[in-house]
């Protein structure tokens, strides 16, 4: 298998230096396909074929600006109005399905997949809601203000139908105050474990009263909702936007969510003093999760030797990844019904904390869903690769060596990364079989190496 031309430096030790913009021609390391592709892991699921070398021809720099430069509004509203219409059916998996088709076909970095962080960070499911139009409209509020000042989005989800039904929220009463609003803003929105008393969380809950869901709407009932004085975390708090702002204010906030935005998109131990640094810069630019996002795509740390092939990609990013390496046009109910079976089904996160990621995605059940998912792609299955069997992107000349063939598939599925023992190993012992279907046999294998389930 082709090397990089020179391997990965490690991540700066100095945080400055570790959010500096990626420079080859500053000595910061290479630039090829490979690192190119690791770059559309992270934020798009992926790349489409010739996608990767394409985009190795421009700079690093220039290269995350094309993931920042392909607004197209006329085709959100698109997606949008299908997706209100399956809503209104009422039928999840195929909300998940157009989920998924989205990220198929998702060029920005700002969009569908950052709406799945989002997701997982104020998770919300169907099964409690009872109405999944509240959510197709609680991804929409992603849409439109996930990649803008975090404050703004939340104060819009704290006042969300969905969020307010998931939380009980919209039965929090003048003197009978429900505290599981006021608790996850505070320990799963804004501020973590530790940085409260349960004395704010008494406070937020009354500040919090009044808000409610009519019909399919949020409203404010004055007369459900504590006018006494409230008083939270040192400040005075009228009321639940000023419970936001309170707790977006607080020097935690940038350094809770810098560090949980770096677990999704970097790598998944957050260097402490980085984040420190990172979240100083993140207030001046008033929580600007657009910045944020350049900022770490953009980074040493980004394409440092830690963070490659670092994280463990959910159900989610491996089913519409492999979609996107064949230029696949699936039936993306059966990617739907892959992610539930792999441990991840959209719009239904297992609680309040959302999907527990990183290894946990990885146990034994998760893996032989994983490998069934691999089988079905490399034999073929229409409802998963129709428009893209496997033998028709590979010349046959190539697919008649094992050597050449697996040389294809790791460009392919893995970015040219299978390692050069792996590769050894994997050949002497489809070499050694009488299997008449190697090629199959190979892509599975690609499939199922540890390399295709991390990003």
């Amino acid at each position: 298998m082709p090397a990089l031309a020179e391997p990965l430096a490690p991540r700066p030790r100095d945080p400055a230096q570790a959010l500096q913009p990626y420079d080859p021609s500053a000595g910061h390391g290479p630039w090829d396909a490979r690192l190119a592709a690791h770059l559309l892991r992270r934020a798009l699921t992926g790349p489409r074929p010739g996608e990767a070398p394409t985009l190795a021809q421009r700079t690093p720099a220039q290269a995350v600006d094309s993931l920042f430069n392909t607004e197209n509004l006329a085709r959100e509203d698109v997606w949008s109005r299908a997706g209100a219409a399956l809503a209104a059916a009422g039928e999840r998996p195929a909300l998940a399905a157009w989920w998924l088709m989205k990220l198929t076909h998702e060029d920005r970095a700002t969009g569908a997949r950052l709406a799945l962080f989002w997701h997982d960070h104020f998770a919300c499911a169907q099964s409690k809601i009872g109405d999944l139009g509240f959510l197709h409209r609680q991804h929409e509020t992603f849409m439109a203000l996930g990649a803008g000042r975090f404050l703004d989005l939340l104060l819009a989800v704290a006042r969300d139908p969905a969020l307010l039904r998931f939380l009980d929220g919209d039965g929090n009463r003048r003197g009978i105050p429900n505290e599981n609003l006021a608790r996850e803003v505070l320990e799963l929105f804004t501020l973590g474990v530790g940085h409260y008393t349960e004395q704010d969380i008494r406070e937020a809950a009354r500040a919090l009263t009044g808000r409610t869901v009519r019909g399919r709407d949020y409203r404010f009932v004055e007369a459900y909702h504590d006018p006494s004085e409230k008083r939270l975390l040192g400040e005075s708090a009228p009321d639940g936007d000023a419970v936001c702002r309170i707790a977006v204010a607080q020097s935690e906030c940038p350094r809770f969510l810098a560090a949980k935005f770096w677990s999704f998109y970097v790598s998944p131990e957050p260097p402490e003093d980085v984040i420190a640094l990172l979240a100083e810069r993140w207030r001046a630019q008033e929580l600007d999760v657009r910045w944020l996002l350049r900022t770490l795509l953009s980074s040493r740390a980004f394409y440092s030797a830690e963070s490659y092939r670092a994280l463990v990609k959910s159900p989610v990013d491996l089913v519409v990844g492999t979609v996107r390496a064949l230029g696949a046009k699936p039936e993306f109910a059966a990617c739907a019904r892959a992610c539930s079976e792999m441990g991840q089904e959209l719009f239904e996160p297992p609680g309040v904390q959302g999907w527990a990621g990183g290894e946990a995605w990885i146990h034994t059940a998760a893996w032989i869903a994983r490998t069934n998912f691999a089988g079905s792609v490399a034999e073929g299955a229409e409802s998963l690769v129709r428009g893209a069997a496997l033998e028709s992107l590979f010349p046959p000349r190539r697919r008649a060596g094992i050597g050449t063939a697996l040389e294809d598939l790791a460009a392919a599925f893995l970015g040219g990364d299978l390692p050069a023992q792996r590769a050894q190993a994997l050949t002497a012992a489809l070499n050694s079989t009488s299997d008449p279907a190697l090629f199959r046999a190979a892509a599975h294998a690609v499939l199922c190496s540890p390399e295709n389930h991390l990003a």
